[in-house]
């Protein structure tokens, strides 16, 4: 029995050697470059399970269901659709939740405020790297740090951890039009944000079936969990702000 084609778009340093690591640029062997705008260079129905971690909100909403399209192409008929990406819904709750707790007088709503508010909206309209939340990250010590850190994970407490120990040296702005319109085109920016309905919309339009919301360590991909790409070795969820859902390809 043949092995099964795992397909993973957008990897950047998270990868798997049983699956095709894909991202536009390359840093490691195990990675091809691909510019997914252009579609995915992959034969039809060649891939039992395609998966994107935190690149579908880097897209253009025409540039993200044209991929999706290309998703469903390359994957077999019951191949599944993974995707990962900023939760808007739980952001939105949290948001009015400690919005409530601020009018009320609340001390801690009132420290986490801010934050919630960055996470909301920084990487949207952000004009420089990291934006204002490596500006925050710097921050020592920081603000509601184990609200941050229980929002952020592992990963992010390790960048913050690496900022401090610089001193918090924060990288340079960029200066002139036309150092800010290649900012704003690196796609470290967001430009779109989904919640369980919107994403669950979007891959239905693209010819999906049975969208449904799942957890990190859950998954119709067989032995998904084992890869660690959503977990790590302690089964600590990567980025606990994820909405993470799964499709079918009829």
């Amino acid at each position: 029995m043949s092995a099964p084609r795992l397909l993973n778009l957008g990897c950047g340093c998270r990868f798997h050697p049983d699956w095709l690591n894909v991202d536009l640029v390359s840093r490691h062997p195990e990675v091809m470059e691909c510019d997914l705008s252009c579609g995915l260079p992959f034969a039809e129905a060649s891939m039992d399970a395609v998966y994107a971690s935190h690149m579908l909100e880097h897209l253009e909403r025409h540039e993200a269901s044209s991929l999706l399209s290309e998703c469903r192409r390359v994957l077999r008929p019951g191949g599944v659709l993974r995707l990962a990406v900023p939760d808007f819904e739980a952001m939105a709750r949290l948001y009015v939740q400690i919005l409530d707790g601020c009018l009320a007088g609340d001390e801690e709503a009132r420290r986490r405020y801010e934050w919630i508010t960055l996470e909301l909206f920084d990487q949207l309209v952000r004009t420089r790297p990291g934006g204002d939340v490596v500006r925050y990250w710097a921050k020592d010590p920081m603000p509601a740090e184990a609200f941050v850190f229980e929002r952020v994970g592992e990963e992010a407490r390790r960048a913050i951890d690496a900022l401090r120990a610089k001193g918090g040296a924060l990288p340079p702005e960029p200066q002139g039009a036309e150092a800010q319109a290649r900012f704003r085109k690196s796609g470290e920016l967001h430009r779109w944000m989904y919640d369980r309905w919107s994403l669950a919309c979007l891959l239905t339009q693209a010819g999906f079936a049975q969208p449904q919301a799942c957890g990190a360590d859950a998954s119709a991909i067989p032995g998904f969990a084992a890869y660690g790409l959503e977990t790590d070795e302690q089964g600590r969820v990567r980025k606990p702000d994820s909405l993470f859902m799964e499709a079918l390809r009829p």
